[in-house]
């Protein structure tokens, strides 16, 4: 399921995460340094991709002059996405693994196998292990962490203090914001100690063993660390600024309707269940499974923008309460074990329907050309090299190299939208650059927020112009689908017939167009 669709786009990677945060920056240390320059993730999955590359490329590590392959990768990044993308499925497999051996050491084995099911098959975990993005990344630790929670304060051996601090230092390594696993944990440790004292020491061992497997996967955060906390700071400061597109939503409210698609609606019930089950069971470990959850959504949902991966993290932590609801029900009627297999298939079958129809729907929209190609096409027909054109940001800059010269260039969409202006619209036709280019991507966002200046130029572009090109990623007959941040450009519904965003190309009226240029971009435009 994961493998479908997962050469998607290449060679253009769209997901703007995915084309600057990690495989890029694992691509440039091929030139030999292996400092990334770069904090405002943590690099565990860069140095995977990296190590990945290197023995693809180049032989044992760190042997091999690989800089022509580092030529060769910017030139042509496909073979290098597809490399961290099979990295993220595999990483995602393993969390599954995991899952299934945590639950059947926790609970049972049809504990472990309900849970191990629904973490393979919710949208959100299938979807994210097509991209090179740390999202899967961390389910692997995290399922090691919640486990060794349970154990540190259930059984108390140095071991499980050992492998939780490990589990915590390499989620952080993949999600900084994995760090509120330390609460758990220190809460276990808490309640050990208060019948053995040793837990004390084997706390700080824990915590040690945490901070050590952070520095070996990150090990230039704490070599440079006051650029790292002043790109952490920025960080920050994004989150806690609205993003473009985005428009005011309760963020809890938000994040917990996400689960009803992103995990599916019937294993989110179920989860709830199994939670009250456990708490009924055993309270004190249920709380300490849940405080996961509750702690990241608390801290996610202070902050102004909001995302349905952004909880990922405590997707095992669901999968395995629900788990436990799905088992408990199939034990019910029978004592016989044969009858128990049959109604927790049943069971696991009406829970999954929902996400599994999504997975294939999406994996098969997904594997379909993407509008932004199919506009490409378009362009390369209509312009000569070096044809002058305005095309918003929802292409990465390979998608021109050596093709087009672009004019009036921003780097990220939110930017662009902030300068939109219908005098924009005078300037293109000074500067010669006639032809047009618009996304539904960037405009619904314009639309989303309701932006004066920015739908003011889109109805001058419309009104002053012709239109000479436009494809739709949707089914014939189906309705366009408002923009969001997530059921957009991800959980794609019924309506889409390919991925990508509406495209449209316009020549403006009145315009004369400039010769070819090589310039990358005009001066004068926004941002330039």
């Amino acid at each position: 399921m994961r493998l479908y669709g997962i050469d998607h786009g290449l060679p253009y990677v769209y997901n703007y995460d995915e084309l600057y945060h990690f495989t890029s920056r694992a691509i440039a240390m091929l030139g030999g340094n292996l400092n990334p320059e770069y904090f405002d993730n943590p690099t565990t999955l860069t140095y995977l991709i990296h190590l990945a590359l290197r023995l693809q490329y180049g032989g044992v590590w760190p042997f091999g002059d690989l800089s022509g392959v580092m030529a060769e990768l910017k030139a042509d990044p496909t073979g290098a996405y597809l490399t961290a993308r099979l990295i993220s499925t595999a990483l995602c497999m393993l969390a599954v693994v995991a899952l299934f051996w945590v639950g059947k050491r926790l609970w049972g084995t049809a504990e472990g196998l309900a849970a191990a099911a629904i973490l393979s098959f919710a949208f959100l975990p299938v979807a994210y292990s097509r991209f090179a993005l740390t999202d899967v990344g961390v389910l692997l630790p995290v399922t090691l962490a919640v486990y060794g929670v349970v154990k540190v304060r259930e059984n108390g051996r140095w071991g499980y203090f050992l492998l939780t601090g490990a589990a915590i230092g390499l989620a952080v390594g993949f999600k900084y914001t994995a760090g509120v696993l330390v609460v758990p944990f220190v809460v276990a440790a808490a309640l050990r100690a208060r019948r053995d004292r040793s837990a004390l020491v084997y706390t700080l061992l824990g915590l040690l063993a945490a901070a050590i497997i952070f520095a070996v996967t990150n090990p230039f955060f704490l070599l440079n660390l006051p650029e790292a906390l002043a790109e952490l700071r920025g960080q920050s400061g994004d989150a806690n600024t609205p993003k473009a597109g985005q428009p005011p939503e309760n963020r809890f409210g938000f994040y917990l309707t996400s689960l009803t698609w992103g995990l599916g609606l019937a294993a989110a019930l179920a989860a709830a269940g199994g939670l009250v089950w456990e708490i009924r069971r055993d309270p004190v470990r249920a709380l300490l499974i849940v405080l996961l959850p509750v702690l990241l959504v608390v801290y996610l949902a202070g902050a102004e923008r909001f995302f349905a991966r952004w909880l990922l993290p405590v997707y095992p932590v669901l999968a395995m309460f629900a788990g436990v609801a799905l088992a408990r029900l199939a034990r019910l009627p029978s004592r016989r074990p044969m009858v128990r297999a049959g109604v927790l298939t049943l069971l696991l079958m009406a829970v999954l329907a929902q996400p599994l129809a999504a997975d294939v729907r999406s994996a098969r929209v997904l594997a379909r050309e993407d509008t932004r190609q199919i506009a490409r096409g378009f362009l390369v027909e209509r312009l000569p090299p070096g044809g002058r054109l305005v095309i918003e940001p929802s292409v990465p800059p390979s998608y021109y190299r050596g093709r087009f010269s672009r004019g009036f260039r921003l780097r990220t969409a939110g930017k662009y939208i902030t300068v939109l202006e219908p005098g924009l619209i005078d300037r293109y036709r000074r500067a010669g650059h006639c032809l047009v280019v618009t996304m539904s991507t960037i405009r619904g966002r314009a639309e989303a927020t309701g932006d004066p200046q920015a739908l003011a130029y889109y109805r001058r572009l419309e009104r002053e112009s012709q239109p000479v090109f436009g494809v739709v990623p949707y089914r014939p007959g189906a309705e366009p689908v408002p923009f969001d941040f997530n059921r957009s450009l991800l959980y794609y519904s019924p309506s889409f017939a390919r991925p990508g965003p509406k495209v449209d190309a316009y020549r403006l009226d009145r315009c004369t167009q400039a010769a070819p240029s090589r310039a990358r971009s005009a001066r004068g435009g926004p941002g330039v």
